[in-house]
């Protein structure tokens, strides 16, 4: 009887020793963040000791990285009410994912409070950056807009702007592969265009080009207050040519790329400090591309939440005239609303957003032959100009031939100054004070080509108004 519980303790050691083993290969798994392998020992250690911290920590961890977000939770927590430093960043990872924000807020509270009594300042300073994260995302989740989102299309993301049936009054999209693949944006008039393009310092910046008699100008930096941390892409102008979206990496983003809004301001020259737009336009993943189509009454985004790698999703929305915020209390129906889980949600009873969606698809789609068109300039939303006929009023009329014998003068300093900055690279310095002139001269020619236009649309305007009375 002894030589048999002598073998079986043999056994029982053994087996022991063999779990330990198995253990041991598993943490050196998770700390290669190689989860799916790593995750069956810790599961069986945790059945075996259900109240080792540390054995939850690492099966909730995995749990989590895995995907399996709701059976992580209860692991996790447990792990961090035995102050398992690692627990609390686990839980706020899952809150923050799962749009538990004020939740997230309180896991790194936790996490902050027990790295100071550890005196853990490196890590202190990462925490406090997350936690600040999550409380702005709270913020952004408790003023979520009140939006109707009509309608959603999946694309391949090399080709996402195949999802914005634009009106030709709203502009142009497309991908340049001249201009290494940047998304430009070209206004209605087919005479300005906008887009993001990689600097010296290795970030993507804002730029414009006008084009004048057939020609595009140099291009011309727009100059958004500084974020010498952000990315700045995706940029859509609205037909006042002042007012502009975009996307960018920082300026306290969320996530990723989030949509931003600022105005240009012509009397200084400079652009107004941007403004972060709220959910569901921003998530905490990447959200680019935001563009109106005021013609169609519709606005577009893309994002790449909830999708996999390679793919997008466009949204297509009904913009707000002002924000209207969903006046609830309830986290869970804003959290659904913010991540957009059913866009049924967001309708209007009694709505027909499907004639709405087939008409603006079929305008999209469909050839129209148009009369003569010398150009194209935008008077409002619902007016445009193809010839100097069109003008009703005789000053506007005066004042847009001004401008376009302007532009005509410009066309031709640009060619001049072409060939002096030529001269100027095969050595002729003697050109150099005459290149600097004439380009101070050429901004200012600019300045006074938009003012021109803008005088002969407003003039247009007002008296169409006065006529209609």
């Amino acid at each position: 009887m002894k030589h048999i519980l002598s073998i079986t303790g043999f056994v029982v050691v053994f087996l022991t020793g063999l779990s330990a083993q198995t253990l041991e290969e598993a943490k050196k798994l998770y700390l290669e963040a190689k989860y799916p392998e790593s995750m069956p020992a810790f599961e069986k250690a945790v059945k075996t000791s259900p109240q080792n911290a540390s054995y939850n920590q690492w099966y909730g961890n995995c749990l989590l990285e895995t995907g399996q977000l709701e059976e992580s939770e209860k692991y996790l927590k447990f792990a961090a009410s035995k102050n398992i430093q690692e627990a609390f960043t686990s839980l706020g990872k899952l809150y923050f994912q799962t749009y538990r924000f004020d939740e997230a807020v309180e896991s790194y509270e936790g996490l902050i409070t027990l790295l100071k009594k550890k005196k853990d300042e490196i890590h202190d300073e990462e925490t406090q950056r997350k936690l600040d994260l999550a409380k702005r995302a709270a913020r952004m989740l408790s003023r979520c807009e009140n939006v109707q989102i009509i309608d959603s299309l999946v694309v391949d993301k090399n080709s996402f702007l195949s999802g914005y049936p634009l009106s030709e009054e709203a502009g142009s999209l497309r991908m340049m592969s001249e201009m290494g693949g940047a998304v430009v944006y070209q206004n209605q008039l087919k005479d300005r265009r906008y887009y993001g393009k990689q600097t010296t310092d290795n970030r993507i910046r804002l730029y414009s080009q006008s084009e004048l008699q057939g020609k595009w100008s140099d291009e011309k930096r727009m100059e958004l207050p500084l974020d010498t941390s952000a990315n700045d892409n995706y940029p859509y102008i609205l037909s006042d040519g002042v007012t502009v979206y975009f996307a960018s990496t920082g300026r306290e983003s969320i996530g990723g790329y989030d949509l931003y809004t600022t105005r240009y301001n012509m009397n200084s020259d400079n652009y107004l400090a941007p403004e972060q737009m709220g959910m569901p336009f921003n998530s905490i993943y990447n959200d680019y591309m935001l563009v109106l189509d005021e013609f169609n009454g519709v606005g577009y985004f893309a994002t790449d939440r909830f999708q996999e790698p390679g793919k997008v999703i466009i949204y297509t929305y009904i913009p707000n005239d002002e924000i209207k915020t969903i006046d609830s209390e309830d986290r869970d129906m804003l959290s659904g609303r913010a991540r957009i889980l059913s866009i049924k949600d967001t309708w209007k009873p009694g709505m027909n957003y499907q004639a709405m969606l087939a008409q603006i698809k079929e305008a999209a789609s469909r050839v129209t032959i148009t009369k003569k068109k010398d150009f194209m300039f935008v008077i409002n939303d619902n007016i445009i100009y193809y010839t100097l006929t069109d003008f009703e009023n005789e000053s506007a009329r005066q004042l847009f031939v001004q401008s376009q014998t302007l532009g005509q003068q410009i066309a031709g300093l640009e060619t001049e100054l072409d060939s002096q900055r030529l001269a100027y690279s095969k050595g002729n310095k003697s050109v150099a004070s005459s290149v600097k002139t004439n380009e101070t001269k050429l901004e200012k020619m600019y300045a006074d080509y938009r003012l021109q236009v803008i005088k002969a649309r407003n003039t247009e305007i007002q008296y169409l108004r006065q006529n209609q009375k």
